[in-house]
């Protein structure tokens, strides 16, 4: 399912570009109102697209499955998804290139945990044992931190039932009890802290830093436009740094998109975005993925790193 975005474009905060006068079209997918899948939303709102040439249309999915098969189909051409889907997809043989990372897992700065209903007597991983817990994609990356939480914590994960469910109606889900816990990311965790509370930074539990979400785009795509392409990547390389260092600024992009208020967004704890592709960040997911049978096989990054490169001169 998606939903395509409406933004009021703030004043231009970056000089005219030399392609301004012929615009390459591109649909990229976001996920939700999510600060770690924004990047889409950023770099269209400040005029980075437009300064690399390219004509944007950003819409919001519901899981980073739908986004790959969006992409893989047609009717996208990049969009947002988490680590262990775009792997499996390449290991499918679906037609998709893993190009830049999207949100970095960091372990004192995370923005995406375990949470569950506030006053819950849930404490350890042993808590959650034949329990039902809320994902958005099921087999995802946010399944992965936390069965792996959940195994170090006293835990057995494989007696845990994992249901798909969008992360705008988990703590709906959560006070309703119909699931005991959920993995959520902000904008909704600040807004909801009187519903639910934090029980595990379940990424941590897989790497101290790590690239848990990437941005993917259709294989013909790129191989056809490999200029539009490369142009993507800078465009996304930018927009990563400019985002780590200008809280304020998205925050008064992102708000409306999630109809929140800035005081919500400055209490929050903000996505911290990827500006490396790199095997050493990208590894941690892959293994916890293989190990927990998200992925069926090994898959060694540099595979990603490579197909990636001739994009990033």
């Amino acid at each position: 399912m998606k939903r395509t975005i409406a933004i009021f474009f703030l004043a231009a905060l970056l000089p005219a570009s030399a392609f301004a006068q012929s615009l390459t079209p591109i649909r990229i997918a976001m996920l939700g109102d999510a600060d770690g899948s924004s990047e889409p939303l950023y770099a269209q709102a400040t005029g980075i697209f437009k300064k690399y040439g390219l004509a944007a249309e950003v819409s919001s999915y519901n899981g980073g499955g739908a986004v790959i098969a969006a992409v893989a189909g047609g009717s996208l051409e990049a969009g947002f998804s988490n680590i262990t889907s775009a792997v499996a997809a390449i290991q499918n043989g679906i037609p998709v290139l893993i190009l830049t990372p999207a949100d970095e897992a960091v372990y004192d700065r995370e923005n995406v945990v375990l949470v569950k209903a506030r006053g819950s007597a849930l404490r350890t991983g042993a808590d959650l044992n034949g329990k039902i817990v809320a994902v958005t994609t099921l087999g995802g990356t946010l399944q992965l931190g936390a069965e792996t939480w959940i195994d170090k914590n006293g835990g057995d994960s494989h007696s845990v039932h994992f249901v798909e469910i969008p992360e705008s109606s988990m703590v709906a889900a959560l006070k309703q009890g119909r699931v005991v816990a959920a993995m959520l990311g902000e904008p909704l965790l600040t807004p909801n802290k009187t519903d639910i509370e934090v029980l595990g930074n379940a990424f941590a539990a897989i790497a101290p830093r790590w690239t848990s979400s990437v941005f993917v785009v259709s294989k013909p795509w790129a191989t056809a436009n490999p200029d539009a392409a490369r142009r993507f990547v800078a465009a996304m390389r930018e927009t990563a740094a400019w985002a780590n260092t200008h809280h304020a600024e998205t925050a008064r992009i992102l708000a409306p998109a999630a109809g929140l208020d800035l005081g919500t967004f400055g209490a929050m704890t903000r996505a911290t975005y990827g500006e490396h592709l790199t095997r050493a960040l990208l590894q941690p997911g892959i293994d916890a993925a293989v190990k927990y049978g998200a992925l069926k096989q090994p898959f060694d990054t540099a595979e990603i790193v490579t197909a990636a490169a001739p994009y990033w001169r």
